[in-house]
């Protein structure tokens, strides 16, 4: 027997001496403890050999029990402990560990040896890891004083150290005081003293020796103190003054945002950097930035002197700092600066005269040597340096906080503007940055090496960022009055004369800032007579001619225009889509998605066709000139343009009177009245029951919910499409509000129907206003008012202006918005994180493989198709890539491809793919697509075929068949044969590979992340059916990517139904396969109290007699709604109701014995009232409770089961006790257990089989009673209406001496808990709307239980085809690849709901990282914990823990990760980093 261990804090380990009946075993066995401290650095041998002097187990003061004992008397002793304690040392406790190490080195290897990862070279783990000895202190620099105006403040660490040294000398001189008894001189003298004054004496000695060693004790405890709170502040045991937070230690250094990790080494405070508010400029290029002169003075860049800059560079010292453009600095071969500001102009000038002069003999490396003899002979490795000033031309790197995804860093090119104070940035590039020019500030960083430049000059230039990684649509484009201006200058009836056409062109031209000589090419006048006339059309094709690259041709483009058709009229129709014919614009308008940040407009296609470059430049050309066209004409809105027609006003009020009773129609609908007169009394009486029953059931209110927002919808909808546009005053495009929205300038239909129409109703959370406990939403309104208007609809519009209560509701709608954007922002900002920490280290390998930083294949293609995202934009748009064919031929030369690829195996092995894809491997895992043209995805290939097939467009010239004759009528351009076209899709496809080297993991990261800040935290979003709710948003995401959550809020289940199932087997399905408990069909229920007299049957005893009365609905109407019989009933009465009855009761009168007892203890004494409790029905809060009550804790719950409970009151439980607290899911689960095994040996009764041959009812009933009364304990008698199944009663007798107790609240709770039928852990099935589009039906059930499904909906459900939203429920059931297609499924639909556009590729690469590994593996730090990198860990988060156990496990970083790396001030290794040159050094002689 060992003796008893405790850990005290982190401080000490007590030991309790044996008890006297272990110690008296060990006696008489001869067991005894050796002293660990005496065999340090011995050998085994030597430890174990027996003139060891050994240690008695029990201290010295433990009462030991008499030596003469046997061992049969020792048994019989006390098995007690002793109160008598020890605290063990820090010596002893690494002696015992070693020991341990020493004799189980093998488990202990296992345990805290190194990890396998790193197993290679490993050392024998050792005790001595755990224990200190010296403490690091770092140097004085980095504990620097804090000085504030007069006063100068200790560093906090500096505090924890002295403390540290002050207890170690307490220690020291402690310890000096105890040796001093162990010396025998300072022993009492006893000779010649009585024998009382020595007894005396003596135990004056003990005492004080005791005292010594207990005051070395406790300093040794203070020195453990002190080391802790050096360690981590947060082990300080003692609590600081008013509320302080202790200083922090290592730990609190480490760790968190302000941390050394996250703080000072992932990001670093930078030098050649600038910050100021950014302002609008619309006459720069959109590739620029404006730069202050106060900035320019200040940034500089060390320019190298050479012969060819030499003239510049000397003018530039010359000018010195003050003088712009200047140089600050002069820096030497050796690194030497010599600065400019304190030389004068003759000083400046001798200097610059000297700038190709070798430093020579006055440089660092010839200092010490004899006129330069003995120094180095070779030639300085670089020239001297000039610091100058930051000039025009120069590229800046661009940064705007947030910076959630690439293009919120962007290259410009920097033009100092004169006179300016601000950064001065295009419209254009607001999209990239998410900026405005409200106050917004940017960085500005200045390169300062080459490779950096070059970089940012064709890299990351503003030019190359024009697509976004998350789609790969456009991300730049024109704003607001550019869009506007572009509609109208490109209207048919806009028309210029020679000097206006002349005019726009230079000015939005510009030649000379391009470097374009010759002459301005022109397009001869749409108009001839009477006199020439340009067209808006013809400027923008004359822009687009000039703007064509040499040896190009005209592009071609058909696109759709924002704006309608029919906002032009039946005549001019064709003006809804834009055509470019060889460059020359003939139909179409200029709007939003042709210049604005919209996919497949002229700037896309140009960017396409003419490259990154040439759309750059459109943008700013195209910026020019709608400038020059807005100074020319302006552009405002003015009242009338907001007016409704007399005609639209009159059919506006005309419609909102009659949608006066849509709210009382809906209301009547969903209660079950449709059909009846409402003003009847009868029916009025029965509506405001029925709706007051609504009102107390959540479930019911969101039902009525979504009929009263689908009535007010289409009351809104129905009155908008009347006035707008047809009702307005001013039609487009004269009207300039709709000039506006149509076009997709500024605002939207829903802004303009606010103004001109109606607000519409108000929503909150997808549900419509909340109702109070009086049925009312307002005081104003009358109790459970019918009236759309009383639910947050709002008939006014801000025209005319709203109502109060209308005013209140439209607040309260608009705070919910404000909410989410406050809260959203922290939770996205970590969701990111998480990603981002994840797949910083995934990048493309040379390959075409998917790796991790540590070389672990997630993908063998890329997006399973290989194609970078911003490359493949127009790969499947077919009708312009046969129009651009001869563009897209010069542009690639396609002809060089023979050169360098193989190009005739992979088209040839395609073939045979496509005809029989189950016989031969998908073409790129045979033929990597880098080295083999052709090589490509087998759907890619497959739509290429169709679009061949079907030639839609009749773009492709059909195969010449023998002898058929020419075409009658040769067109002007030949059309394109099919080989070539399908030669040129190849050889797009292989132009949109991805790089090597691409970080992909950090274009999914941001692609995942940057969207979900556009996303509202609705958790629930109520899809018009009922209260059928999924969880959407953030919180969804958080499920799938953050916590991959095996217990998901809202589970679904997708039940595809069979080809033959009927409309009434479907509906029957649903009725049989939902939830039903007693509750719903049970319409009242009473309970009877009588005592009964006393007779020899009780004993003479008084005894209670509870008669329990549940009135049923009438069967026909419980079979018609629920398709549950009488047999179903009785059997659901029986194994559910009757058992939780009785541990309803057992449970209600412990409580109130409970309650008793406590009241009579509180007599006398004051009650101290905490946190509000649970619930009514609950149980007494956990921290009231008494040692006796521990095994009432699993009863502790609610027997109710009112779906799922909100986080936040959750929350609030848990904070409100210590206690583990568990929702009404956890009591659901274990109240479908007992059901389940109540229903395990009596199957519900199917009523075709009732109805053949079984028993008769009465039978049955009797069968029953006998049943009932002789199992359970408190009922004595059953009844049933054998007739009309109308009612069923119990009797319940229990003893006149329990509690009194309310037993109708228990008959509720119970008859909520009790099932007559279901699916466990499914709560209901629901046959969804009818979504447009979709011919599949599909059911839906609220819950998950595959296993159930396969065996219940066996025959009427696809089994092929179910589908969960539950990941965890789909892996455990199908397997890994199907738990990948969900996620993938689940995150699109995520994004789809919210109109967010995210590559397939990166979804993908999502789902491959969560399920590499077989599981669902979370993005958190449980996640990254088996990453091999430990400074990866360590800068997420929990530093000290993962550092800690980086040293335990003796781990190691390879820095192959992209934290590693800059952890330690690396370059990372991917992207532009992945590769490495290296040059072959010729042999010396």
């Amino acid at each position: 027997m060992n003796p008893t261990l405790r850990k005290d804090g982190f401080v000490k380990i007590t030991e309790r001496v044996l008890s006297a009946r272990d110690a008296a075993i060990h006696e008489a066995r001869g067991i005894k403890r050796d002293n660990v401290l005496l065999d340090r650095g011995a050998p085994a041998a030597a430890r174990a050999a027996p003139d060891a002097e050994p240690m008695v187990v029990d201290s010295a003061d433990a009462e030991a029990p008499t030596p003469a004992l046997s061992l049969k008397d020792a048994r019989k002793l006390s098995k007690d402990a002793g109160d008598t304690t020890r605290v063990v040392p820090a010596s002893e406790c690494r002696a015992n560990l070693r020991r341990l190490f020493a004799n189980e080195a093998e488990i202990c290897a296992l345990i805290f040896g190194k990890h396998p990862v790193f197993a290679s070279g490993a050392a024998a783990p050792n005790a001595d890891v755990f224990f200190l000895e010296t403490i690091c202190v770092t140097p004085t620099r980095f504990r620097p004083a804090s000085v504030m105006g007069d006063q100068t403040f200790e560093n906090a660490q500096n505090e924890l150290l002295t403390k540290i040294l002050q207890t170690s000398f307490l220690v020291r001189d402690r310890n000096v005081q105890a040796q001093a008894f162990q010396k025998k001189s300072n022993y009492p003298l006893l000779d010649g003293v009585e024998e009382a004054q020595a007894i005396v004496l003596q135990k004056r000695w003990e005492a004080d020796r005791r005292m010594a060693m207990d005051l070395l004790l406790s300093a040794m405890m203070e020195l453990q103190v002190a080391v802790n709170c050096y360690i981590d502040s947060s082990k300080n045991p003692a609590p600081m003054r008013q509320g302080q937070a202790p200083p922090p230690g290592v730990k609190q250094g480490l760790e968190k945002k302000e941390g050394l990790f996250r703080k000072h080494m992932m990001g670093k405070r930078v030098n050649f950097a600038a910050r100021s508010v950014i302002s609008p400029d619309v006459n720069i290029e959109t590739n620029e930035i404006g730069v202050p002169p106060v900035f320019a003075k200040r940034l500089t860049y060390p320019e190298p002197v050479t012969v060819h800059n030499y003239e510049l560079m000397r003018q530039l010292v010359i000018n010195g700092p003050d003088t712009y453009p200047g140089a600050l600095a002069v820096r030497a071969e050796d690194g030497s600066e010599t600065l400019l500001k304190h030389l004068s102009v003759e000083e400046r000038t001798a200097l610059a005269n000297q700038l190709l002069t070798p430093q020579g003999q006055t440089s660092k490396q010839a200092l010490g040597t004899f006129g330069g003899v003995g120094g180095t002979l070779r030639t300085p490795v670089a020239n001297k340096q000039v610091l100058r000033h930051l000039r025009t031309g120069d590229i800046l790197v661009m940064n705007r906080q947030p910076t959630l995804h690439k293009p919120s860093m962007m290259a410009h090119k920097a033009r100092v503007l004169q006179g300016e104070r601000t950064i001065r940035m295009h419209y254009a590039n607001c999209n990239s940055y998410n900026a405005d020019f409200d106050g917004d500030e940017m960085n500005m960083h200045f390169p300062q090496s080459q490779m950096a430049r070059a970089e940012c000059y064709h890299i990351a230039n503003t030019d190359n960022q024009y697509l976004v990684p998350t789609s790969g649509n456009p991300l730049r484009g024109l704003i607001q009055d550019h869009v506007v201006a572009g509609v109208w200058m490109t209207c048919k009836n806009t028309l210029y004369t020679r000097e206006e056409y002349n005019q726009l062109l230079y000015g939005a031209l510009r030649p000379e800032n391009y470097g374009v000589t010759g002459r301005i090419l022109t397009v001869p006048p749409a108009v001839q007579k009477p006199v020439a006339r340009w067209t808006g059309k013809q400027v923008i094709s004359t822009i687009l001619l000039n703007l064509k690259p040499a040896h190009a041709v005209g592009l071609y483009l058909h696109s759709k225009a924002k704006v309608a058709g029919r906002f032009w009229g039946a005549e001019h129709k064709e003006e809804e889509t834009v055509v470019i014919d060889d460059g020359e614009m003939l139909t179409g308008v200029l709007d939003k998605s042709q210049i604005g940040a919209s996919a497949y407009g002229l700037v896309h296609a140009v960017y396409e066709i003419y490259g990154a470059e040439s759309a750059g430049r459109l943008l700013s050309i195209l910026s020019r000139l709608f400038t020059m066209w807005l100074q020319a004409n302006a552009f405002s809105c003015r009242m009338d343009d907001l007016l409704l027609s007399q005609q639209g006003d009159a059919e506006r009020q005309a419609l909102l009177a009659e949608g006066a009773t849509i709210g009382l129609d809906a209301a009547m609908r969903n209660v079950g009245l449709d059909g009846q007169n409402a003003a009847e009394p009868d029916t009025n009486y029965n509506l405001r029951r029925r709706l007051e029953e609504v009102l107390r059931d959540d479930t019911k209110l969101a039902s009525l919910d979504a009929d009263e927002m689908s009535a007010s919808n289409k009351l809104t909808s129905a009155v908008i499409n009347a006035c707008i546009p047809s009702g307005l005053l001013r039609r487009f495009p004269e009207n300039n509000m709709q000039m506006m929205t149509v076009s997709g300038a500024k605002g939207s239909a829903v802004n303009v129907s606010s103004i001109s129409c109606l607000l519409g109703p108000q929503a909150l959370e997808g549900r419509r206003v909340p109702v109070m406990v009086s049925g009312k939403t307002l005081p104003s309104f009358r109790p459970f008012d019918t009236a759309v208007r009383a639910g947050g609809f709002v008939a006014n519009r801000f025209l005319t202006g709203i109502a109060p209560q209308e005013y209140y509701f439209h607040c309260m709608a608009g705070r919910e918005g404000l909410i989410d954007t406050a809260v959203k922002t922290s939770r996205s900002g970590y969701l990111q994180r998480c990603l981002i920490k994840h797949l910083e280290g995934v990048s493309v390998q040379a390959d075409q493989t998917v790796r991790n930083s540590d070389g672990f294949v997630l993908q063998f293609h890329y997006g399973e198709d290989a194609l970078d995202v911003t490359k493949s934009k127009y790969l499947d748009r077919f009708d312009f890539t046969a129009q651009n064919f001869e563009s897209y031929r010069r542009r690639y030369n396609p002809a060089q491809l023979e050169e360098s690829v193989e190009v005739e195996e992979a088209p040839e092995y395609m073939k045979k793919a496509l005809k029989k894809p189950h016989k031969y491997p998908p073409v790129l895992s045979v033929y990597p697509p880098a080295r083999h043209f052709g090589s490509m995805s087998e759907t890619f290939a497959r739509k290429v075929e169709e679009y061949v097939a079907s030639n839609p467009s009749n773009l492709l010239a059909p195969k010449k068949k023998k002898g058929a004759a020419e075409p009658a009528l040769a067109t002007a351009r030949p059309k394109l044969g099919v080989e070539p076209f399908r030669a040129m899709t190849k050889v797009l496809y292989h132009r949109g590979l991805v790089e090597p080297g691409e970080n992909v993991g950090l274009l999914a990261a941001q692609g995942i992340g940057e969207p979900s800040t556009q996303m509202t935290l609705n958790t629930f979003h109520f899809a018009g059916h009922g209260a059928a709710n999924v969880t959407l948003g953030i919180p969804r995401l958080r499920e799938i990517v953050m916590t991959a959550s095996k217990d998901i809020k809202t589970p679904i289940m997708r039940l595809p139904v069979c080809e033959g199932i009927t409309d009434a087997q479907m509906r029957t399905f649903c009725k049989d396969g939902s939830r039903l408990v007693l509750s719903q069909i049970v319409e009242e229920a009473t309970v009877t109290e009588r005592v009964l007299p006393k007779t020899p049957a009780n004993g003479y005893q008084r005894q209670k007699m509870y008669t329990v009365r549940l009135a049923l609905y009438p069967a026909d109407e419980v079979r018609e709604e629920y398709n549950t019989s009488t047999e179903h009933v009785l059997a659901g009465l029986e194994a559910t109701f009757v058992p939780l009855v009785e541990r309803e009761i057992l449970r209600e009168l412990k409580r109130l014995r409970r309650d008793h007892v406590r009241q009579t203890q509180s007599i006398g004494h004051g009650e101290t009232f905490a946190a509000p409790a649970r619930d009514a029905d609950d149980a007494e809060a956990p921290a009231q409770r008494t040692a006796d009550d521990d095994d009432d804790d699993e009863e502790s719950g609610n027997v109710s089961d009112t779906g799922d409970d909100d986080a936040d009151a959750a929350k609030r439980r848990a904070n409100a006790s210590s206690h583990v607290s568990y929702d009404d899911d956890a009591e659901r689960d274990d109240d479908d257990a007992e059901v389940n095994a109540a229903f395990q040996d009596e199957r519900l009764v199917d009523d075709e089989a009732a109805e053949e041959g079984a028993e008769p009812l009465e039978t049955r009933i009797s069968d029953l009673d006998e049943r009932l009364t002789s199992e359970s304990k408190f009922v004595t008698g059953f009844r049933f209406d054998t007739q009309h199944g109308a009612w069923a009663e119990f009797d319940l007798q229990m003893d006149n001496v329990t509690e009194k107790m309310l037993l109708i609240n228990v008959i509720e709770r119970v008859c909520r808990a009790s099932v007559v039928h279901e699916i466990p852990r499914i709560a209901r099935i629901m046959i969804p709307p009818p979504t447009p589009g979709e011919k599949s039906i599909a059911l839906t059930a609220e819950g998950i239980n595959l296993p159930g499904m396969w065996e219940f909906g066996f025959g009427v459900v696809d089994m092929n085809r179910i589908y969960s939203n539950d990941i965890g429920a789909l892996l455990y059931a199908y397997g890994v690849e199907a738990a990948r297609a969900a996620i993938v499924s689940e995150l699109k639909g995520i994004f789809d709901t919210y109109g967010i556009g995210v590559s397939m590729r990166h979804l993908y690469l999502i789902a491959d990282y969560q399920t590499a590994f077989g599981d669902f593996r979370p993005f958190s730090r449980g996640g990254l914990a088996d990453s091999p990198s430990p400074l990866l860990k360590a800068s997420f988060e929990m530093t000290m823990a993962f550092l800690s156990g980086a040293s335990l496990f003796q781990e190691s970083d390879d820095f192959t990760s992209p934290s590693a790396n800059i952890v330690v001030g690396r370059p990372v290794p991917t992207g532009t980093g992945a590769t490495t040159i290296h040059m072959p050094l010729a042999a010396s002689a």
